[in-house]
């Protein structure tokens, strides 16, 4: 089974194939961008998830770094002093770095669909247009 991005590259191929100029093949990817937008969607969801379970196990990371961290005075406390934040902090540097990638790949999806529904928007009006000439409009 194809993965999203292969769809994805498939679905702007086609579209790219139709011209704006006609209006049924305006209405044709019309149709293809609602595919698009819809894959977009769902990989996006996908990042989201992907992100959120980055923050959720870098902020694991850091509470086990505090928790276990030996107390100030030697006891079984846990420290919450800063230097045991700092060192939850520490611990969950790696985490923190593989969070930002999913972070910037969640938005780079959510601007890819807002992207594209504008795409959609503008060719709706471009649609309207045509059929507004054909009838001799302007």
């Amino acid at each position: 089974m194809p993965t999203k991005t292969v769809k994805l590259s498939a679905y702007y191929r086609a579209a790219g194939n139709l011209n704006e100029e006609n209006p049924k093949d305006l209405i044709d990817k019309l149709s293809i961008y609602g595919k698009i937008l819809e894959l977009i969607g769902g990989i996006y969801g996908d990042a989201f998830n992907d992100w959120g379970m980055a923050e959720a196990e870098r902020r694991e990371i850091i509470a086990n770094g505090i928790y276990h961290r030996p107390s100030v005075d030697g006891g079984e406390t846990p420290s919450s002093d800063k230097k045991g934040e700092a060192a939850g902090e520490l611990l969950a540097k790696e985490a923190r770095r593989k969070e930002k990638k999913f972070e910037a790949e969640k938005e780079r999806w959510r601007k890819a669909y807002d992207s594209t529904s504008e795409q959609i928007n503008i060719m709706k009006k471009r649609y309207d247009h045509l059929v507004n000439v054909a009838k001799g409009g302007v």
